[in-house]
């Protein structure tokens, strides 16, 4: 196309012989302006090309970690709400049966829910500079506070419930002085992970009587209830965390479609 305008340009020079030199210098000026902002203009498409197919691309992997956390968040939704069904059990009644002690042990809890969201390619948009996703930005407000003020609401209360746990830990150290360890009571701290089973020194009756007792105990009945808030508590911000998680899923397809 340059070439075609080029031998208009030329010819219209000719016309007028004192000023063809003149014309001549600002065709070509013009000419290569002209050439300039084309190149210019394609590169710009070529970049925001590649910009476009990048950000895809981090929506994909995005994508990958909602669903990871969806699938997390309700196997943490389902284990604490196992522990909620022992607080209430034991929280329901005022005596306790021999026959009942592993349920008491169950509900005495013992440990804290360690859940996190998986922030890994959020973590690398923002290691690469890279603040909007070309071609998505409406969602990517919503991407940001899933992983900056949902994820801040859950660690704070996970560290909370950590401290919770770690701090009301005395009370076993109380019960350890009168009563031993059962091996159920073992294998349910270990995860399930008690290979063997080990001698046990203090007589079962014994044993059964001074557990039920704790149970039906002040501070006891105060531990419990202190298990039912906190797990009730945790628990929402685990379905709050899932809850966003598929909405922000649903929102993605819909961008990637």
């Amino acid at each position: 196309m340059i070439p075609i305008f080029r031998k208009t340009r030329k010819q219209m020079a000719d016309d007028n012989k004192p000023l063809k030199y003149i014309r001549y210098a600002i065709g070509e000026i013009i000419l290569v302006v002209i050439g300039i902002l084309i190149a210019l203009q394609i590169n710009n498409w070529n970049e925001e090309r590649k910009a476009f197919t990048k950000s895809k691309n981090y929506l994909t992997e995005i994508l990958k970690d909602l669903e990871a956390d969806t699938f997390v968040f309700k196997k943490a939704v389902e284990n604490i709400s196992e522990s909620i069904e022992a607080d209430e059990w034991a929280l329901s009644r005022t005596d306790y049966k021999p026959n009942q002690i592993d349920s008491i042990w169950d509900s005495f809890g013992g440990w804290y829910f360690n859940y996190s969201i998986n922030d890994r390619t959020f973590q690398k948009i923002q290691n690469a500079g890279d603040s909007k996703l070309v071609g998505y930005d409406s969602v990517m407000n919503q991407i940001t506070n899933y992983y900056t003020k949902i994820k801040e609401s859950l660690d704070s209360y996970v560290d909370w419930d950590k401290k919770e746990v770690n701090e009301r830990q005395a009370y076993m150290q109380d019960i350890e002085e009168y009563i031993e360890i059962s091996n159920y009571r073992m294998n349910s701290l270990g995860s399930g992970s008690l290979e063997k089973e080990f001698a046990v020194m203090q007589d079962s009756l014994a044993q059964t009587r001074n557990v039920i007792d704790f149970a039906k105990s002040t501070r006891g009945r105060n531990h419990y209830k202190n298990n039912y808030i906190r797990h009730k508590r945790v628990r929402n911000s685990f379905e709050t965390v899932r809850r966003e998680a598929l909405n922000l899923i649903s929102t993605i397809n819909q961008e990637l479609k």
